[in-house]
């Protein structure tokens, strides 16, 4: 059983903030800000592309939404990241879909930047890569 299955199912404590059915939401222990925290669905699932349920998908966004207000109206933020590595080479640290929820505030010591792939952005390449993507429909 992976470490967020074992939080949720109450086998490892966490600082739990929001939980239904299908979501659960707690503080992440590794911070990047005050306020941080992690969404996870409840039933195993490895990756974004893996979640089929429909039921969950919607859990999900609507837990971000709530978490994330949750966050401003504790005034802990005005806004925030969110974000979800899928996969080895995404960097996933726990292979277990999650999301994180990073408040944000003005004057920060924060910077995610991941610079631009200039090559990428050619618009032959652009145009490459939208002919794959219609075929593969």
């Amino acid at each position: 059983m992976c470490t967020f299955c074992k939080i949720v199912s109450g086998e490892l404590p966490c600082y739990e903030v929001y939980k239904n059915k299908e979501v659960t939401a707690f503080l992440d222990i590794n911070p990047i800000a005050p306020g941080h925290t992690l969404v996870v669905p409840n039933k195993h699932v490895e990756k974004l592309d893996h979640l089929e349920n429909s039921s969950v998908r919607g859990a999900l966004m609507q837990a971000l939404i709530d978490v994330s207000n949750q966050l401003i109206n504790a005034g802990l933020c005005e806004d925030y990241t969110i974000l979800s590595d899928n996969g080895l080479h995404a960097d996933q640290d726990e292979p277990h879909l999650h999301f994180h929820i990073i408040p944000r505030l003005i004057d920060e010591e924060i910077k995610i930047y991941t610079p631009t792939n200039q090559e990428a952005a050619k618009e032959t390449e652009l145009l490459n890569v939208l002919d794959v993507l219609q075929r593969s429909k």
